[in-house]
């Protein structure tokens, strides 16, 4: 399985790896701001917003690398018609 997913990764389209690579980099740097907010509520600022604001970027910066991943993946089989 794990062979199966490496392969279709490699064999990605350029535009779709340049894609992927982009929306993974964007979600990485939400990942350090949601970070940077979460350690702002834990050493100065108690404010419960923070804190839910922060959650909240994280799980999104987690679900939009796994989306920009899987579609990407979705696409390049649908132009290669193996879907």
């Amino acid at each position: 399985m794990k062979n199966k997913i490496k392969d279709t990764i490699k064999n990605l389209d350029q535009k779709t790896k340049l894609i992927i690579k982009n929306g993974i980099t964007f979600c990485i740097i939400l990942c350090i701001l949601s970070i940077s907010l979460l350690i702002t509520y834990i050493f100065w600022f108690s404010t419960p917003l923070i804190f839910n604001i922060g959650i909240m970027l994280f799980q999104i910066s987690l679900l939009f690398s796994v989306e920009f991943l899987i579609c990407g993946i979705v696409v390049d089989s649908l132009k290669k018609r193996l879907i």
